[in-house]
């Protein structure tokens, strides 16, 4: 098992909408109403993420977008992340086709203008983790590699936005340390 970071390369990009990103919104659909995907073929959505994706990459050199990849035939109950080191230098790659993505995390930076007191913060944008793969502890080693990255790019904070209603995910945060910072409120325009 391997944590690598995705390069800015279509084919691995549409790799990782179809085996993440895709089962990853339809996950949070199910459980937070506002995820609801548009009513698209699944090859419509996984090519509008892929163009999405490869232009945010493009755009600037602080995004990344992390995933783990497993041997094809590791069953979820041998899978240790213990040996996953979040600090090592990861490899940049496409993984081999015949290892599975099983998930991901997303980071990019927000640069503090220096006329503010506080740290540039590294925001986690993304985290998922395939369903069998879930209470391993492979999620906390994403927030490992999140912290990692921070660290890597001068950032003094981590920050992520996570729906109110996903219980489940607030608790993981709070584990990890995360403390609410603010509240964002939305309505609609008309």
């Amino acid at each position: 098992m391997e944590i690598r970071r995705l390069p800015i390369d279509e084919d691995a990009l549409r790799r990782y909408a179809a085996e993440l990103w895709l089962p990853y919104h339809r996950d949070l659909a199910a459980s937070v109403g506002a995820h609801a995907l548009a009513d698209r073929a699944d090859e419509e959505l996984i090519a509008a993420e892929t163009e999405f994706r490869l232009d945010l990459l493009r755009e600037d050199a602080n995004r990344r977008l992390w995933v783990v990849a497993v041997d094809a035939e590791t069953d979820a109950g041998d899978v240790d992340p213990a040996g996953l080191d979040p600090e090592a230098p990861e490899p940049v790659g496409v993984p081999d086709p015949d290892r599975d993505l099983v998930a991901f995390v997303s980071t990019s930076v927000d640069g503090c203008p220096e006329v503010f007191d506080r740290p540039d913060r590294l925001v986690v944008g993304d985290i998922y983790v395939d369903e069998p793969y879930r209470g391993t502890g492979l999620a906390s080693r994403l927030i490992e590699r999140a912290a990692a990255d921070a660290r890597e790019q001068d950032c003094g904070e981590l920050r992520l936005d996570v729906d109110v209603d996903n219980e489940r995910a607030r608790a993981f945060y709070e584990k990890q340390g995360f403390e609410p910072y603010r509240e964002q409120l939305t309505r609609d325009v008309e």
